[in-house]
Order: structure tokens, then C-alpha cells, then sequence
């Protein structure tokens, strides 16, 4: 429902509304150094990294609400391939015929580096239980099953002000903007 002429008019009116907005910004200047280092000494806190972990899987699909008799097999065959792992087969192999999980199947089920907000508790629980090179025992979550191996595993650690500067710089221009747009003109 909407004609060219509407259009156009819309479509001028935001041009104008963002001029507007950045002839308002333009005098905020970008953070220096200073007070990027200034407001890093202010919240050092809120820039720790969390312990990460970094892991292959090997994924079954047996998602809450799957047919009891689905849950059942792939129950029976993540008990399997534990076994099979327990005897010397390559974690690598079962994870290229078996692995479910078609985005990390290709990269031998590997994860990647994860914390605990971006994984499943009962993975992330497995990663802080096992040792590098080891491998979970079967682990069923909200998804399905899954055999864990720890790849690598990195302490919780203060992040430098060299790390943290682009975000600093982006917070505190940030402000600068909302305090140039608060104030009268």
C-alpha cells in the first residue's frame, strides 16, 4: 500500500532525520588513549575471559520428544561406539561415520573454543571433568547423545588493555554520542 511518492518522502525524511543525528554527533571526538586506558583501570573486572575448553564430538539426534524407540537405538549405539573408542578405534573415524552433527562432522566433530554461556551444560560440565586427549564417557543432552575429547583447555585470564581497546573505544564513543544528543541545543 505504499506508493513511490510515499516512498520517496519516507526515504527523505530519514536522510534529513540522519543528518540531523550526525551534525549532533560530529563534535564528540573519538576516545583517546587516555581515557581508554582510564576506564580499563576503572572496570578491569569486566574484562576477564572465562576458562575455555576446545573439544570434538561425536553427535547422535535424539532430541526431548523423539519416539521412545529412537531415543532407545541411538541410546545403544552412542554405548557402542564408547566401546569401540575404549578399544583403540579413531575417534576421527567413528566421528566421519556416525556423527550426526553435518557442520562439525567435516572438522573431525571439533567445536571449536567454547565457555560456558555458549554450550550445553552437560558438555561444558564433561569438558571441565576430562583431561586433554581424553574422552567422555556418553553424555546425553537436550539434543541427543554425544562422546566428548578434550582437544585443549585454557585458564580464566585477564584480557590486556591491548585486547580490550577496540571494545573500550566503541563503549565510550558510544556515551559520547548519547550525551551529545542529550544535551540542549
Amino acid at each position: 500500500g505504499t506508493s513511490p511518492a510515499r516512498l520517496r518522502r519516507a526515504v527523505a525524511a530519514n536522510l534529513r532525520a540522519r543528518a540531523w543525528l550526525e551534525a549532533r554527533v560530529a563534535a564528540a571526538q573519538a576516545p583517546n588513549d587516555k581515557e581508554i586506558s582510564s576506564y580499563f583501570t576503572a572496570h578491569r573486572a569486566a574484562f576477564q575471559q572465562p576458562p575455555r575448553y576446545r573439544a570434538c564430538h561425536l553427535f547422535l539426534a535424539a532430541p526431548d520428544g523423539y519416539p521412545a524407540e529412537v531415543i532407545e537405538t541411538k541410546r545403544r549405539l552412542i554405548d557402542d561406539l564408547a566401546r569401540r573408542l575404549q578399544k583403540g578405534e579413531s575417534f576421527d573415524a567413528l566421528v566421519a561415520e556416525f556423527s550426526e552433527d553435518e557442520k562439525t562432522k567435516k572438522r573431525g566433530g571439533d567445536l571449536g573454543y567454547f565457555s560456558e554461556e555458549r554450550m550445553l551444560p552437560e558438555l561444558f560440565a564433561a569438558a571441565q571433568s576430562l583431561r586433554v586427549g581424553e574422552t567422555s564417557a556418553p553424555i546425553r543432552s537436550r539434543l541427543g547423545f554425544h562422546l566428548l575429547q578434550l582437544t585443549e583447555a585454557l585458564p580464566a585470564r585477564e584480557m590486556t588493555l591491548p585486547e580490550v581497546s577496540p571494545e573500550i573505544a566503541a563503549t565510550l564513543a558510544n556515551e559520547q554520542r548519547a550525551d551529545a544528543l542529550a544535551r540542549p541545543r
